[in-house]
């Protein structure tokens, strides 16, 4: 309900304005938002309502910057929307008087961020007209149009160009502000930065892609703007933009030029005379008339070099020509060669006397250059002298004072400053053209060198040319490298994954399951062997005690779980290696790596090599076990010898069929190490083949499918070793059992002396003859393993002399492709060798012509001779001219040139004196006038202690006058007692009291008026001080002041 009656009140606000509304708009001038908070709740007050003079408290709290108001009232349903009386709302009030926080309030309370005031300016013109950037920021954070115009046409960024606010400027640019737009007068930023004079504005402008030669409606552009103000680095930075912009639109064009036509350049490059590089433009600056005739010198001189060369060439042409003429036109030729001398010695005439004429030039632009650097040295002398006098006039009584107290807007150090800065500037400048008569001078030269060289390109295009073929040849290296790194994975790759056939593949295959199976037999033997062992072991240990025979079994249980736990790492490697086998054929790579089927025979005989050391064990062990036998069994009855005797006789036969399962170990193994020869001999005469030919994808698809179908069969073959480990250990489980039931039957055997020693001598001599295979294994073992090392170290030689078949196709296709590019060569190559043939005849059928018909007397040929040598000397003597002539050229090209640079600095020098001499009068007025009014001030000093003075005498006469009224009042009371008689003479001297009461009355007003005229010229004279030192004095009292000074003058000429 609050927020209807507030709604229906601002209607009638300026009516309805009450003691509450103004206490209302006080709490808020005060900032106090706990009582507007209850003004607002007990007196349902309308916060818009708006006064006698338009202003609401609302509008007050957006312009004071009062947040903790503002947010009361807008709680309480304040209408953001509401204007005063000048058509602001808060936004705008906000954002004028920079106020960031209130201006966030406002628009977090759902105010519209692009509403226009009666102007048509939005919030955002009045932030950058206020220069605030912090309200610049949140208005564009919260999408506030960056390019609406107001009544006047005007964008955000002109307003804060027209203020010289150049971080605003940087920063509306940066959101995306239009930066050439225009104004309805047809002004851009820009232009309006050149009109104020902001340097720092029109520097960003032109960084932000300002355009230079736009022009406004009256047909001014930012250059006449820039010229206006005088200053000479807005009038650089223009020049040096618009010579960016001319080199751009000639560099594009030339580029487009290029990309359309690209053989009709090269046509013209072997046809045409050469290109001539491009001279710079010249500064785009209001020219003088003498700058615009030294140009026109300029222009005038190469054209006559143009011309003088055409001639030159021209002359040429004819010799040529006279030549190749038949010799009856040669006396002819005489006279026009005749002629020709003539008319060259006469242009050595002229050219000597224009040469002159350049010296004289010369002599004068030297003259020029060196008044323009006296000049230059008078305007440091004239910064001196400024430094001197702004030190005089410090010297003043009263001047410190004043001038310390913000008395002047631009203080002497400032403008010291920035006439030095200006100075330093000036001297950057004067660089910066003698480096641009140095560019020029190397145009100059590269123009007379022109001719004897070929075609020539721009500087400009020249760069970039060059910085892209230095870009092109980075992406170059860097491709380079990447190749590189994957040859090298490739090579990698390749050499480790080279294709086998399917052949190969199979034989291996075979040889692998052959090696399986040997494995698993060999697994089969040691588990039978070791059961019997065990058995003999039980049987043979029948005297030790229970404790002894559990460690022992203890001790071959921990060593067979050992074995088994090796068996499973094995096989779970086995496994893996198949799944990753299984995972390349998937992916399609159908090479079989030879690295992993030497590993594998590495397995094999690391395999071999343990089987080998455990028997080798095992044999240790029975021998240590037959001496513990031979103490223990002395003992024993002849029953228990002779079980001795056939277990042992067991156990020898145990062991020849071990050392024959052994033997057959070493033979499988040799045959293996057989088979790898030759699956490598067959690998390399494959490899060979492979290197002539490729194979076709269907049957490399085929032997894709029957590895995976070996790969099926080599995971069922695990699968079946999984189950015949877990079979093993099943037996071992029953092993374990039957050997505790061996030794409670051994508990109660013995075996007789003799028999036992022969067993014995038997066992040492089958353990020798084990001893001995087994060094000829080891001999094997080792013999074996030296021939997998040349193996190897063959298939590696093989590896890195191979060369993959991908590389050996992309090396066919590519010499496939310069033999075509050769032939195609060839053909031209051919084609042009008849067309030289051709000429070759044409040119000597002519030579013989010529040679005929060349038949001519001796005196003709030394008239030929003799004008010749004439003709060269004179040729000679042009170039020479020539030469000279360009030198002079240059010399009075450079010479004008600094002429030009020296005059605009010249002007730019004289402009900063003017300013600078604009700035000492202003400067010794307000000095003068502050003289005027210290001597006004002294002597109202003089006034002053005048009337004081005056009233101390005036108290001293009514101190007089007091004392005698005392008198007369004594006088009167002793009178009064002595003489009642005389009537008439008390009468007078009442009359005289009183008159003399009367007098001292008057006496005392007007000591009381002149005491208050003192002090009320005293404060006025004070704080007409105050306001002059401060900088703000009336006109009017100015005025009076000057006429009061005028008023002294004359008063001290008339004395």
């Amino acid at each position: 309900m609050k927020q209807i009656c507030f709604c229906a009140a601002s209607s009638f606000a300026s009516q309805d304005w009450s003691k509450n509304d103004e206490k209302l708009l006080q709490a808020v001038e005060y900032n106090d938002a706990e009582r507007v908070a209850s003004l607002l709740v007990r007196k349902g007050l309308v916060p818009t309502k708006l006064d006698s003079e338009g202003k609401s408290a609302f509008h007050l709290a957006s312009m004071k910057g009062n947040v903790d108001c503002l947010e009361v009232m807008l709680a309480h349903g304040a209408d953001t929307m509401t204007t005063d009386s000048s058509g602001y709302t808060a936004l705008h009030l906000s954002a004028k008087h920079g106020h960031p926080q209130c201006l966030s309030k406002l628009l977090q309370a759902s105010c519209p961020v692009d509403v226009a005031d009666s102007n048509g300016r939005t919030a955002l013109h009045h932030a950058a007209l206020s220069g605030c950037i912090s309200c610049l920021e949140i208005l564009c954070d919260f999408k506030a149009a960056l390019n609406s115009k107001d009544q006047d046409g005007a964008t955000p960024l002109m307003l804060a160009a027209k203020m010289s606010h150049s971080e605003l400027c940087h920063y509306l640019l940066h959101r995306g502000a239009a930066v050439n737009m225009r104004d309805q007068r047809g002004r851009t930023a820009l232009m309006v930065a050149c009109e104020n004079g902001s340097v720092e504005t029109v520097e960003v402008l032109i960084h932000g892609g300002a355009r230079v030669g736009l022009v406004d409606a009256t047909g001014h552009d930012a250059a006449h703007y820039g010229a206006a103000t005088g200053n000479a680095l807005i009038q650089h930075y223009l020049q040096e933009a618009a010579q960016r912009h001319s080199w751009a639109s000639e560099e594009s064009a030339e580029m487009s030029s290029q990309a359309s036509s690209p053989r009709q350049s090269l046509v013209k490059g072997k046809n045409s005379s050469p290109r001539k590089r491009k001279a710079p433009p010249p500064p785009l600056c209001a020219p003088n008339q003498e700058e615009r005739e030294a140009y026109e010198e300029i222009v005038r001189l190469r054209q006559e070099r143009a011309q003088f060369l055409q001639r030159i060439r021209s002359l040429e042409l004819q010799q040529e020509k006279q030549k190749q003429e038949r010799p009856g036109l040669e006396d002819t030729s005489l006279h026009t060669m005749e002629k020709q001398i003539q008319d060259l010695q006469k242009q050595l005439a002229e050219k000597t006397g224009e040469k002159e004429n350049l010296g004289k030039e010369l002599e004068v632009l030297r003259s020029r250059l060196s008044s323009l650097e006296n000049e230059k040295e008078n305007t440091s002398y004239d910064i001196e002298t400024l430094q001197d006098e702004e030190g005089e006039l410090l010297e003043f009584p009263g001047a410190e004072l004043l001038l310390s107290k913000k008395s002047l807007s631009i203080s002497t150090e400032e403008l010291l400053a920035s006439l030095q800065g200006q100075v330093q500037s000036l001297t950057q400048k004067n660089k910066e053209l003698i480096e641009k008569i140095q560019i020029l001078e190397n145009y100059e030269r590269d123009e007379s060198d022109a001719d004897a060289s070929g075609d020539f390109i721009p500087i400009i295009l020249y760069d970039s040319l060059r910085s892209e073929f230095e870009r092109l040849k980075a992406q170059h290296t860097e491709a380079q490298a990447v190749l590189e790194a994957l040859d090298g994975c490739t090579t990698t790759n390749e050499a480790s994954c080279k294709l086998i056939p399917a052949e190969a593949y199979e034989h291996l295959k075979s040889d692998y399951e052959q090696q399986i199976r040997a494995l698993k037999e060999a697994l089969e033997k040691s588990s039978s062997a070791a059961d019997q062992n065990s058995r003999d072991e039980e049987k043979g240990t029948s005297s030790l005690g229970r404790d002894e025979e559990k460690e022992a079994m203890g001790n071959k249980l921990e060593e067979m779980a050992k074995e088994l736990n090796k068996t499973q790492e094995k096989y779970q490697a086995a496994l893996k290696e198949a799944t990753l086998l299984q995972e390349q054929i998937e992916l399609g790579i159908l090479s079989v790596e030879e690295k992993d089927a030497v590993e594998s025979s590495r397995a094999e005989l690391e395999t071999v090599r343990a089987a080998l050391h455990q028997a080798q064990e095992d044999l240790k062990k029975r021998d240590q076990k037959v001496k513990d036998l031979e103490g223990r069994l002395r003992d024993h009855s002849s029953k228990e010898h002779e079980e001795m005797k056939a277990s042992l006789g067991i156990s020898l036969d145990e062991a020849s069929r071990e050392k024959e399962a052994l033997l057959m170990r070493c033979s499988s193994a040799e045959a293996e190490v057989k088979e790898l020869r030759e699956t490598l001999k067959e690998r390399t005469r494959e490899m060979e083949k492979a290197k002539g030919g490729l194979s076709e994808s269907e049957s490399l698809r085929e032997e894709a499918g029957k590895l995976r179908k070996q790969l099926e069969a080599v995971t069922k073959q695990n699968e079946e070793a999984r189950a015949q480990v877990e079979k093993l250990k099943e037996g071992h489980k029953k092993l374990e059992k039957e050997l505790q039931a061996s030794k409670d039957r051994m508990a109660s055997q013995c075996i007789p002396k003799q028999e036992h020693e022969d067993a014995l001598a038997k066992v040492r001599t089958s353990v020798a003859d084990a001893e001995r295979q087994l060094v000829e294994l080891k001999e094997k073992h080792t013999a074996t393993q030296r021939e997998l090392a040349d193996l190897q170290k063959k298939s590696e030689s093989y590896r890195r002399e191979s060369v993959s078949l991908t590389e050996h196709a992309r090396a066919k296709e590519a010499l496939e492709g310069t033999l075509w590019e050769l032939k195609a060569k060839s053909k031209l190559l051919e084609q042009e060798l008849n067309a030289k043939n051709k000429e070759f005849a044409r040119l000597q059928t002519e030579l013989d012509s010529v040679r005929k018909d060349a038949v001519s007397k001796e005196t003709h040929e030394q008239m030929r001779a003799s004008l010749q040598g004439e003709v060269e000397a004179l040729n000679a003597k042009l170039a020479d001219l020539g030469k000279k002539h360009e030198r002079t050229c240059t010399e009075v090209f450079q010479v004008q040139r600094e002429a030009l640079f020296m005059k605009s600095e010249k002007h730019a020098a004289e402009a900063q004196l003017a300013a600078a001499e604009k700035q000492l009068k202003s400067l010794r007025a307000e000095s003068d006038r502050i003289q005027e009014l210290h001597s006004h001030i002294e002597d109202s000093a003089k006034l002053v202690k005048e009337k004081d003075k005056k009233i101390t005498e005036l108290s001293k006469e009514v101190f007089k006058l007091k004392e005698a009224l005392n008198e007369l009042s004594e006088l009167s009371g002793q009178a009064a007692a002595s003489s009642k008689a005389t009537s008439p003479q008390k009468t007078e001297n009442r009359l005289e009291v009183t008159s003399l009461q009367g007098r001292i009355k008057d006496l005392e007003q007007q000591l009381a008026e002149a005491e208050r005229r003192h002090t009320n010229v005293v404060s006025l004279y004070r704080g007409h001080l105050l306001y002059a030192i401060q900088g703000h004095m009336d006109e009017d009292i100015q005025r009076i002041l000057f006429q009061i000074l005028k008023m002294q003058r004359l008063q001290e000429q008339g004395r």
